[in-house]
């Protein structure tokens, strides 16, 4: 590494996370428009303006604002401005849990970090969620900062759930696997 950090942000993970809390804010800046006076003031059009605009202000930061910093001492996650640092002899591992989104029955990938601190029905830091294609297979369209994820969890010694999963993504973005598999001549 050419420096002491190395960070890979994991945006893509996160596309919708703020537009809940966006339009709840937008529906209450709405009402107190209404209950003033100010959107009758101002007219529909330059209020409807005000109250998308406090919606994306919310909304479309959220995308960019998960990120996961690697250096010596151990990991960074950093989701909505809200850090939390994991030292590596903490990360027991990633897991990686295949199932359906419960409202659309999409397939999808759930990561959490496995932590020595956690019990073992517990369930660690989510690091994410990821829409898969129906069988749980990759789309072919899964970010290359996902592989990087694996590639940064895998050189500081973090075992992934499936490192098959974790290889084939690696291949579709034309880089090595986490761990050669064995020798096909033996």
């Amino acid at each position: 590494m050419t420096s002491r950090f190395q960070t890979v942000r994991l945006g893509f993970l996160w596309r919708f996370s703020g537009v809940g809390p966006g339009c709840l804010l937008g529906l209450l800046v709405a009402v107190a428009l209404g209950a003033n006076g100010t959107a009758a003031r101002l007219g529909v059009g330059p209020s409807l303006l005000i109250v998308a605009a406090v919606v994306a202000v919310v909304a479309l930061p959220a995308p960019v604002s998960f990120w996961v910093r690697a250096d010596s001492e151990g990991l960074t996650l950093s989701r909505a401005l809200l850090r939390r640092r994991y030292r590596w002899h903490d990360i027991a591992g990633l897991d990686m849990t295949f199932g359906e989104d419960p409202d659309s029955d999409a397939a999808r990938l759930t990561m959490r970090l496995r932590l020595t601190t956690t019990p073992a029905t517990g369930r660690g830091p989510l690091v994410g969620v990821l829409g898969l294609a129906p069988g749980h297979h990759l789309r072919g369209t899964e970010p290359r900062r996902l592989a990087d994820l694996f590639i940064l969890l895998a050189a500081h010694g973090v075992p992934l759930a499936d490192p098959g999963f974790a290889d084939r993504l690696l291949a579709a973005h034309g880089l090595p696997p986490i761990a050669p598999g064995p020798d096909p001549t033996d």
